[in-house]
């Protein structure tokens, strides 16, 4: 977890909450999801790099299919190369990451360019999170 402590202009960064995956990239089948969300936190820098996680990331892109982003997470969708020419919302430390691919770096809370909804970060949760749950309720009322 990385926060800004008061007073400070950097992030601090201290342990969080721990999940444990219970599939690997490599036995996702992503025909079988309606939707795809990328959280933040410092994992992107280093999942960015697995071709599996691109392959998914790319296939919910080619099917148009909901996805959400928020924070670092847009890190995973500029490896991807699925945003070029999107309006995209991050933490403004990643805007570089946006517009070296392709992308228009916006500072709001929620932004939704086609199949795509972005936030800051997860203190944004409430305006983006709405969006993107519409979005999958009107994923699954089509299917």
């Amino acid at each position: 977890m990385h926060e800004i402590p008061p007073g400070w202009d950097i992030t601090r960064e201290g342990p969080s909450y721990p999940l444990a995956a219970d599939i690997a990239f490599s036995d996702v089948q992503p025909e079988q999801y309606l939707g795809l969300f990328i959280t933040g936190g410092r994992a992107p820098e280093y999942l960015r790099y697995d071709q599996h996680l691109m392959a998914i990331t790319r296939h919910f892109f080619a099917h148009n299919k909901p996805v959400a982003s928020v924070c670092h997470g847009v890190e995973i969708i500029a490896a991807a190369d699925v945003i070029r020419g999107r309006r995209v919302a991050t933490v403004a430390k990643c805007a570089l990451d946006v517009t070296f691919s392709g992308g228009a770096f916006v500072n709001e809370g929620c932004v939704r360019d086609g199949n795509l909804v972005s936030g800051r970060t997860w203190h944004d949760n409430h305006l983006f999170m709405r969006e993107f749950i519409l979005m999958l309720a009107a994923a699954e009322s089509a299917s």
